[in-house]
């Protein structure tokens, strides 16, 4: 991605960071009583502070900087899409199921959330000074990819849809109520603003090679190039400088 799109694609996480954070709010306040409804905000206080403090404990320990590691580039992708396609399957059945059931599925929201936001923080790679990946300009889905992601949400609308056609007429708070007509928009929300997520899943699975830049650790002079699997399924660089010795990350 070029440096538009790199700043766009973090814009964006950003904000889908903050419209599920939104949610997990409503979510919790529908065990609430009126009395007690900031109490949600207590809790969603202490799930966006958990992960800020595991990082900067992490990073006060850490002897040396970072460099990014190619295989967790690409889970990385894969970790957001399914994390984000768990949030919206949890949050239509917890209306569906019972109260205790709910509950646990909106503790599974917040898990969610956290590892949400590591995962963001791995995507803007703002630790990574040395050594920095990105896909290369080649990169592509491929048309049957594309047909496939299309129907994967139709099917996920159409899943929503009977979720919430099958959901009882009545409920056992006003909350609840609430909370089922917010989710009915959310949900369809969610799905639409994914849809960048996966795809960069299906480009992650077929990215063959990853384009990177930092620092080279021999000649600490600046490095750019490509890295690939090798035939033992190591990543190494390819095609590097003849003034820099052979690298695996």
């Amino acid at each position: 991605m070029g440096r538009f799109s790199y700043f766009f694609y973090n814009f964006y996480l950003i904000v889908l960071y903050i419209i599920l954070f939104i949610i997990f709010i409503s979510q919790i306040q529908t065990f609430l009583d009126l009395e007690h409804q900031s109490t949600a905000y207590h809790i969603a206080a202490l799930t966006f502070n958990i992960p800020i403090m595991i990082r900067s404990f992490y990073d006060l320990g850490k002897s040396q900087e970072e460099r990014q590691s190619p295989q967790w580039f690409i889970w990385n992708r894969y970790l957001l899409a399914v994390l984000v396609f768990v949030v919206n399957f949890s949050l239509p059945a917890s209306n569906v199921l019972e109260m205790e059931y709910s509950i646990i599925l909106t503790i599974i929201f917040g898990f969610c959330l956290i590892l949400f936001f590591f995962s963001t923080f791995e995507h803007w790679a703002v630790q990574y000074h040395d050594f920095h990946l990105s896909f290369p300009k080649n990169a592509k889905v491929t048309n049957l990819q594309i047909v496939g992601l299309i129907l994967f949400h139709i099917l996920l609308v159409l899943s929503f849809l009977l979720i919430f056609y099958i959901c009882p007429n009545e409920f056992s708070t006003y909350q609840r109520y609430q909370n089922n007509q917010f989710l009915r928009k959310a949900c369809h929300l969610i799905n639409i603003m994914s849809i960048p997520l996966n795809y960069c899943a299906v480009l992650a699975w077929n990215s063959k090679k990853l384009k990177f830049k930092g620092i080279h650790p021999g000649t600490k002079r600046r490095w750019l190039g490509v890295m690939k699997k090798d035939q033992k399924g190591k990543w190494v660089v390819d095609a590097e400088p003849e003034d820099h010795r052979f690298f695996v990350v």
